[in-house]
């Protein structure tokens, strides 16, 4: 796990102001990669790389890795769980290494195979390859975007990196904000990686790979999920499938040449991760996060269950209700109003000091079909969906409060099916109390839509792909890579091995969850390691700041929107909120903690970030 950045002339050659940017864009990124850093550099190109050392500890592996032998040069973040298969292929085939690194792996299996190599990747990646000779680029990002890549793309040149931050180092112009991505935060408190905060910075597509040659530029996507049922396995052997296949990408994903622990809360997917992990490393880690508060803090469960599997098990206590970490995270990346983003980084940070890698449960719920959706859909399947959602729209607009208590979930999906369901959006009715021109964004739902034609044989499975392309890459994936990285700890992500989603995905959901309880095929191998039935509803790791917005955060808010920096950069309704706010601390509301806390993220992340002021704040 690393951080890359670099610049790439499609005309002219690089300047020294260039080498200069990249150099001190490293420094900026310093935390991706603490272990080392440096440059590799010609005349068409300079590329920069920060290293944390997970794999082949050695200097050998630095990075940018240079094969002169190859023409080739390499910048690569993430990590490739099955390099040791591959290099046994290669090898075969009468390729050379001179080191142990799976660094060495992309190279070597780019120079034999080309761009079709990407299929036989099984992790996380980000990186760019280079041919000294020919000049050619190659640059790919893994299939469901776990590791980030950043780019801006003019007439002559093309910049990149893992953070805006470093982008921004590293593009000589001024940036401008996106409207449409603030509306997108304000709705679904993230931004949807079809765009950035700034106009001109772009997020690379996921399972996609380009090449530059030239002026010319070449874009390729190499992997898609299956939309499609092709699979209708007893549940039964479904289920054994599938956590064999687990078992066995726990056990690639615990390979590191240093200590590695498991994150284990309360839920079903990061107890499986953990078990299976005990299974094949009998010392492993256990860290479960403590944040105090009665409705969210899950260290009784997972307590409990790591008793059963009699495992080592530290609970780390944090205090989330510093605002002073939300600063600090926001001065690298684009805004997130990800409440769990804060407590995540405290975690991180303080048991970095013990080990760089942790497996998570991450994209559980995605793979297998969560939050009750598809069994919801069947049982309330709308009759004349299209009817009902234009009633359903007209009566958001007439009726803002009365339309969001009475169109629950439940009755969404039986005025308008998918549609009705996605509509819904943290601004339905709400808009002019928040903005005073901008317009509704609603971009999972437009995913949504997008999506129905490939799913149209199999409607209920459509939350499968929507969740997949909209939050998991935007909100949960990008939380996590901001706030373990901020520590320099690497998080891994069984579930999101493509094998796993491939058979999960084109599974009938009648295989899949044939009693209609949500996440069945995992509960039941959970209970095989537990000896009894998963208790409780999900959690997810956050802190209460509809709360602290009543007290403390509300006054920070107040103060910031009374400066009016915000009426100026993101079009807010100021007083509007300011009211909003003060019905808050009166008769606090969840959605408009939402909505508050996502201003709040915005007003943060313009001082700390786009006008690089200190703001002292706790």
């Amino acid at each position: 796990m690393c951080g890359i950045v670099g610049i790439i002339k499609k005309s002219g050659e690089i300047s020294v102001m260039e080498v200069d940017a990249v150099k001190s864009a490293l420094d900026i990124q310093h935390h991706r990669g603490p272990d080392a850093q440096s440059i590799w550099q010609d005349s068409k190109v300079v590329l920069g790389h920060n290293r944390l050392s997970i794999i082949d500890l050695s200097s050998a592996a630095n990075q940018p890795f240079h094969r002169e032998d190859l023409n080739l040069v390499v910048v690569f973040n993430g990590e490739i769980y099955n390099y040791k298969k591959i290099r046994e292929e290669l090898l075969s085939l009468g390729a050379e290494f001179r080191t142990n690194s799976d660094t060495e792996i992309l190279l070597v299996g780019y120079h034999i195979f080309g761009p079709n190599f990407l299929e036989k990747l099984v992790g996380m990646f980000a990186f760019v390859i280079y041919n000294t000779l020919t000049k050619q680029i190659f640059m790919a990002r893994d299939r469901f975007g776990e590791k980030p890549i950043l780019f801006i793309e003019d007439d002559s040149s093309f910049y990149f990196a893992s953070e805006l931050a470093t982008l921004r180092e590293i593009y000589p112009y001024e940036l401008t904000i996106n409207q449409d991505a603030v509306v997108d935060l304000m709705e679904q408190m993230y931004i949807s990686s079809h765009h950035t905060i700034y106009q001109q910075v772009r997020v690379f597509p996921q399972a996609t790979h380009f090449q530059v040659e030239g002026m010319n530029v070449s874009w390729k996507k190499y992997y898609q999920y299956p939309t499609l049922v092709s699979s209708s396995p007893p549940f039964s052997v479904l289920k054994s499938e599938v956590k064999h296949l687990l078992q066995s990408i726990v056990e690639d994903q615990l390979h590191a040449d240093v200590p590695v622990a498991t994150f284990l809360s309360s839920g079903i997917d990061s107890s499986i991760i953990t078990a299976m992990a005990k299974e094949i490393k009998s010392d492993i880690l256990a860290i479960t996060m403590s944040s105090g508060d009665s409705e969210s803090d899950e260290v009784e469960q997972a307590s409990q269950f790591a008793k059963k599997l009699q495992i080592n098990h530290e609970i780390v206590s944090i205090n989330p209700s510093s605002i002073q970490v939300l600063a600090k995270l926001l001065k690298h990346v684009q805004p997130l109003a990800d409440a769990s983003l804060i407590p995540t980084h405290l975690v991180t940070n303080q048991i970095s000091s013990h080990t760089k890698v942790m497996l998570s449960g991450d994209a559980g719920d995605e793979v297998f079909g969560s939050y009750r959706k598809p069994a919801q859909f069947l049982e309330n399947k709308s009759i004349f969906p299209k009817i009902g959602f234009e009633l359903m729209n007209s009566a958001y607009q007439v009726m803002p409060e009365f339309s969001s208590k009475f169109f629950s979930d439940k009755n969404r999906f039986k005025w308008a099916g998918w549609e009705g369901f996605y509509f819904k959006t943290n601004l339905s009715g709400n808009f002019s109390k928040i903005f005073k021109r901008s317009k509704s964004q609603n971009t999972v739902l437009k995913k949504a839509q997008e999506l129905m034609e490939s799913y149209s044989s199999n409607i209920e499975k459509l939350s499968f792909g929507v969740d997949v392309e909209t939050r998991l890459p935007s909100d949960f994936l990008f939380k996590v890579d901001t706030a373990s990285m901020a520590s320099s700890l690497e998080v891994r992500a069984p579930f999101l091995d493509h094998r796993l989603v491939d058979i999960s995905f084109k599974s009938s959901l009648d295989s899949l969850m044939p009693s209609r309880v949500d996440k069945e095929l995992t509960r039941s191998i959970y209970k095989e390691f537990a000896g009894y039935e998963h208790q409780g509803s999900k959690k997810g790791f956050s802190f209460p700041y509809a709360e602290y917005l009543k007290n403390e955060w509300g006054m920070y808010l107040e103060q910031f929107l009374k400066e009016g920096l915000s009426e100026e950069f993101f079009d807010f309704n100021s007083s509007e909120i300011l009211s909003i706010l003060q019905q808050h601390r009166t008769q606090p509301q969840q959605k408009w903690g939402r909505i508050l806390y996502s201003v709040l993220v915005l007003e943060v992340w313009l001082r700390v970030f786009h006008l690089k002021q200190e703001i002292t704040i706790s």
